[in-house]
C-alpha cells in the first residue's frame, strides 16, 4: 500500500505505525507465526545474473550497481481489545558494489530484536459499543519498546588491501565483523499516536498521527567500538477511507512521513489501496515516487502475501531505485471478536 498505513494499522504491525489504532481494535487477535522475507527483486536482473562467472573481476562486473538486499523478519503480537504486545526480529542485509574503475563495496547490516507494546485511550465516542457504526471516535494511544540492536556499516575498497587486512589479523569470524565495525547495545524507546475515527454505517474515515521513538531510541553499546546508529523519532500522519460491504470491502489511504526530517516533500508522500473480497486482497501504493503491488489470499488460519515495490536508495527524489518483492506467511493467525 506504498506505506500509507499510519491511519490504517489494522494487523499485526499496528504498534510499528501508531499505538492509537488500537482503539479499533475489539475481542482477541492472535498472530502467532509470520515469518517474512524481502530481497532484490531478482526478476528484473535475471538476464544480467544468468551464466554467472567464477572470477572475482567478472564477478563484480555482473553485480555492479545492483543494490543487494535481504531482510528476514517476524513479529509474533497478541491484541486483546486495546491493549497491544508485539516481539520482533528483524535481519537486513544490503550489498552494493560501486564504481568500475575503483570498486567499493558497501555493506550495512543490521539485526533487531526486542518487543514493544502499548495501550489505546478511548477519549471520546463510545467506549462500550463492540463495533461503533456511527459518531466520532478519539483515540490516545502509548507504546513502549525495548530493542537490541547489532550491526556493521562501511565501505571498503573490493581489491584492496583493507579487507585482506582485516581476514589475516582476525583469528575467528567475531574478530573478524569486530574489525569490519561490529557493535551492539540497547535501548528503550517511547511512541505515542493520536486517532480521530468518524463512523456512517459501514463506512469510516481515519485521521492519524504519530511520534514514534521520541527523541531517538539510542542504545547504550555492551560491544565493539563503533557508535550504534540510533532509531530516528518519526512524525508521521495519514488519513484513510473504508468501506465495508460484508463479501467486499475497499480502503483509500494516504500519509505523510517522515514529517521531521529534510527529505525531498514527494518523498514523504504515500498513498495506498486495499481491496478485498472474502478470501483475496488486492494491494497497490505510490511509495515516495515508486509504485508498489501485491495481493494475499487469507483462509483465515493461514494467509500468504507477496507483494512488490520500489524504494529511494539514493540522495534525493527518484535518484536511485531499488526494486523489491516481499513474501510473508502467516499461520496460526486468530481473530475473535468478543
Amino acid at each position: 500500500m506504498g506505506d500509507a498505513y499510519t491511519a490504517v494499522a489494522d494487523d499485526d504491525s499496528t504498534l510499528f505505525y501508531n499505538p492509537a489504532a488500537l482503539g479499533r481494535h475489539h475481542g482477541v487477535s492472535v498472530y502467532l507465526l509470520n515469518p517474512t522475507v524481502e530481497s532484490v527483486n531478482y526478476l528484473k536482473y535475471e538476464e544480467r545474473l544468468s551464466n554467472f562467472p567464477k572470477e572475482p573481476a567478472e564477478i563484480a562486473d555482473k553485480v555492479l550497481g545492483i543494490p543487494l538486499y535481504l531482510r528476514l523478519a517476524a513479529q509474533p503480537t497478541l491484541k486483546f481489545h486495546h491493549l497491544g504486545m508485539t516481539a520482533f526480529i528483524n535481519s537486513k542485509t544490503s550489498l552494493t558494489l560501486e564504481n568500475a574503475i575503483h570498486p567499493t563495496l558497501d555493506i550495512d547490516y543490521r539485526l533487531d530484536r526486542g518487543f514493544v507494546m502499548g495501550y489505546s485511550f478511548i477519549l471520546a465516542g463510545n467506549k462500550g459499543a463492540k463495533r461503533q457504526t456511527s459518531g466520532p471516535r478519539t483515540s490516545l494511544g502509548v507504546g513502549i519498546k525495548n530493542m537490541n540492536r547489532q550491526g556493521l556499516s562501511g565501505e571498503f575498497d573490493l581489491f584492496g588491501t583493507e579487507l585482506l587486512e582485516v581476514i589475516s589479523d582476525s583469528s575467528s569470524y567475531k574478530e573478524i565483523r569486530q574489525n569490519m565495525g561490529f557493535s551492539k547495545g540497547s535501548g528503550w524507546g517511547v511512541d505515542i499516536g493520536m486517532e480521530q475515527t468518524f463512523y456512517k454505517g459501514n463506512s469510516n474515515m481515519n485521521f492519524g498521527l504519530s511520534l514514534l521513538d521520541i527523541g531517538n531510541t539510542r542504545f547504550n553499546r555492551s560491544e565493539g567500538t563503533q557508535k550504534i546508529a540510533e532509531q530516528e523519532m518519526s512524525l508521521n500522519f495519514g488519513s484513510a477511507w473504508t468501506q465495508d460491504f460484508k463479501i467486499f470491502d475497499y480502503t483509500l489511504a494516504a500519509d505523510v512521513h517522515p514529517i521531521n526530517t529534510p527529505l525531498h516533500p514527494m518523498s514523504k508522500l504515500h498513498l495506498g489501496l486495499r481491496a478485498g473480497l472474502p478470501f483475496l486482497k488486492i494491494y497497490g501504493g505510490w511509495n515516495g515516487g515508486y509504485v508498489s503491488y501485491g495481493a494475499a489470499i487469507d483462509l483465515y488460519l493461514f494467509r500468504l502475501t507477496v507483494g512488490f515495490y520500489g524504494v529511494e536508495v539514493g540522495r534525493t527524489f527518484k535518484e536511485k531505485e531499488a526494486e523489491r518483492i516481499l513474501v510473508q506467511l502467516n499461520l496460526l493467525k486468530v481473530n475473535v471478536d468478543l
